[in-house]
């Protein structure tokens, strides 16, 4: 159990610091050095879907909230969007206008959206 929570929570951690790492590399133009980052958190959204089985409901300092398992399939469906949503975002830097407006759309949207509802204020 203590495994499975500090590797979801190192996910979740790689996946922030990679999101402003691509902000960071975006605002200098420097896409195709996003590309690799933006693939690497479409991939732990994924993985992470694996990360939430019935026994990991609390201990080890988890921010999960129990609406992640109150509502399994909407947060499954969540991490599911996000991670297609990432490679949408690795496909919209391409040609975007408003490198920060699709970023938002498309990355930071989702974080808001989980954090709103499955995860503890911090």
């Amino acid at each position: 159990v203590e495994e499975i929570i500090k590797g979801r929570k190192a996910m979740f951690s790689e996946n922030y610091q990679n999101a402003k790492k691509i902000s960071i590399l975006l605002k200098s133009k420097k896409i195709e050095e996003a590309k690799p980052l933006i693939k690497k958190i479409s991939d732990n959204y994924k993985k992470l879907l694996d990360y939430f089985p019935e026994n990991t409901k609390e201990g080890f300092k988890t921010e999960a909230l129990p609406s992640i398992w109150e509502n399994k399939d909407e947060f499954n469906a969540l991490m599911q969007k996000a991670s297609d949503d990432m490679i949408k975002l690795a496909k919209a830097i391409e040609t975007a206008e408003d490198l920060r407006a699709v970023q938002k759309e498309l990355m930071w949207s989702n974080c808001t959206a989980c954090h709103s509802k499955f995860r503890a204020p911090h």
